[in-house]
């Protein structure tokens, strides 16, 4: 199988422009990568370690019951030269 990194960059890429928060799972549910949920939790945490995705913790409400539960944020590092090479123009 070829290289998924780019696949992810030119994803995430449109998702950031499209949402104005991107999960792990609206990346890895997305179907955009020819990757299980599986291998591509993997391959965001692999980047994060690289430092070519950055990530945050937060919380997501329930607005019909209140309850939160925990979400991973993601995004793309836009001065790593990896995730440049692969930017849509």
């Amino acid at each position: 199988m070829a290289d998924p990194f780019p696949a992810l960059v030119r994803l995430l890429a449109r998702l950031e422009d499209e949402l104005p928060h991107v999960t792990e799972d609206d990346v890895c549910q997305s179907g955009g990568l020819p990757l299980s949920a599986e291998e591509c939790r993997a391959l965001i945490a692999t980047c994060i370690a690289d430092r070519r995705l950055f990530t945050d913790a937060r919380q997501r409400l329930d607005p019909a019951t209140g309850a939160r539960s925990p979400v991973r944020l993601v995004r793309l590092n836009r001065r790593h030269p990896d995730v440049l090479a692969h930017l849509p123009d």
